[in-house]
């Protein structure tokens, strides 16, 4: 967080330099060229920040991770989400490490890590019934089984697998 905080005044500083440099050149520009370039300067490397945090998170997830679930957004007051959704949390199986159960050779215990930006991540182990396509909570003793909206993606990932 720190760091996107130097990030954001850095771009600032250099757009409202770039626009300094241009008063300084042409002697006729606006007063409030300088004050509006710092502005918009924060403004698009937010913006920039918002729709790259996806594929530079996903980028440093450990090899065998895989991503079954995203949720985009779309909202009124960013009105360039109307464009293209940004994605703000995802779900993602770490497929490189899939627990096999020897009692029951169909199910397949994985963990999956939940992130969404501007929080920190977390786990759930959850077991996955390859055979019906279905998953269940890991965490507790006696497994509810069911489906959620990316349970075929999380079966799919897990079973061609391991």
């Amino acid at each position: 967080m720190f760091w996107e905080l130097v990030a954001t005044v850095s771009a600032a500083l250099g757009f409202a330099g770039v626009a300094l440099s241009v008063k300084w050149f042409w002697k006729r520009a606006p007063r409030w060229l300088v004050p509006v370039s710092a502005a918009l300067g924060v403004m698009v490397f937010q913006v920039y920040q918002e729709y790259t945090w996806y594929s530079h998170t996903v980028s440093r997830l450990p090899a065998g991770a895989e991503v079954v679930a995203e949720s985009k957004e779309i909202r009124f007051y960013r009105p360039w989400s109307y464009i293209k959704p940004q994605v703000s949390r995802f779900i993602a199986a770490d497929t490189g490490n899939i627990v096999p159960n020897h009692t029951y050779p169909h199910w397949k215990k994985v963990t999956l890590y939940f992130f969404e930006r501007g929080q920190p991540a977390h786990s759930l182990p959850v077991l996955v019934d390859c055979a019906n396509g279905v998953q269940a909570d890991a965490a507790v003793s006696a497994p509810v089984w069911g489906k959620t909206a990316y349970t075929g993606n999380l079966v799919g990932a897990v079973c061609t697998t391991g």
